[in-house]
C-alpha cells in the first residue's frame, strides 16, 4: 500500500512535533573532584536540574525569555540548544545528556585571584568559574558548604545550569552580565526549584 504525499507529509510532521515536544534529556555527573562530605548532595541537586529541564516552566520560561549573549540564536533555539545537550567545550558524551564534571577550586589549579574571590564578602561574590573549556566546572568550596548548611540545592542546581551554559558555547563577558543567557538562565532553573518543581 502506498501512502499519499500528502498524507506521509502529515504524518511525519505529527511525529516530529510529538518528538520535539516530548524532548527529554538527562543529568549526568561523570565526576566529582574534593567534594569530599558533599557528594550526595551534589547528586540531588542533579536529580533536580534533571526535572526542571524536562519541565513545562523551564521550557515556557526560557522560551519566551528575553536574554543578552545569545550566539544569535532565539529564546526558541537556546530551549533546543539546551535540550539537544551537545557540549561544545569539555570531552562531551552523549546528545541529550547533560554531561557535567564538577571540582572544588583550589589555589594549585586556580591561583590565589580565584581563591580570594570566593571568600565571603569578596568584591567578586564568586560561586564559581567555568573551567576554561575543559569542561570541568569549578565551585568556592566555601559557597558549597553555604548551600550544603542552608539545604540549598536549588543554587546548586542554578550554579551548575549556569556553568552548563558556557560548556554549551555561551558567555558572559563585561557589564550587564546577569541580563545574558548564561545568568538568566541559571536564575531560571534556581527559581523553579526554589518555588517547588
Amino acid at each position: 500500500m502506498t501512502i499519499p504525499k500528502p498524507l506521509s507529509l502529515s504524518i511525519l510532521a505529527t511525529l516530529l512535533f510529538t518528538q520535539s515536544s516530548r524532548a527529554q534529556v538527562s543529568v549526568k555527573m561523570h565526576t566529582l573532584t574534593g567534594y569530599e562530605d558533599y557528594e550526595s548532595f551534589a547528586y540531588a541537586a542533579c536529580e533536580k536540574l534533571q526535572v526542571v529541564l524536562n519541565s513545562t516552566r523551564f521550557k515556557n520560561a526560557v522560551r519566551q525569555g528575553s536574554f543578552t549573549r545569545t550566539n544569535g540564536l532565539t529564546s526558541q533555539k537556546i530551549w533546543e540548544k539546551i535540550m539537544n545537550a551537545h557540549e561544545v567545550q569539555g570531552p562531551g558524551g552523549k546528545d541529550s545528556v547533560v554531561d557535567l564534571h564538577a571540582r572544588i577550586i583550589t589555589i594549585e589549579q586556580d591561583g590565589t585571584r580565584w581563591i580570594n574571590n570566593c571568600k565571603p564578602g569578596s568584591w567578586a561574590g564568586t560561586i564559581g568559574i567555568d573551567g576554561r573549556g575543559d569542561g570541568v566546572t569549578a565551585i568556592c568550596r566555601e559557597k558549597l558548604k553555604k548551600f550544603y548548611d542552608t539545604k540549598d540545592t536549588a543554587s546548586l542546581a542554578g550554579h551548575y545550569m549556569h556553568e552548563y551554559m558556557h560548556m554549551l558555547g555561551f558567555s558572559h563577558p563585561g557589564f550587564r552580565k546577569s541580563r545574558s543567557a548564561v545568568y538568566k538562565i541559571g536564575y531560571i532553573a534556581r527559581d523553579i526549584i526554589r518555588q517547588g518543581i
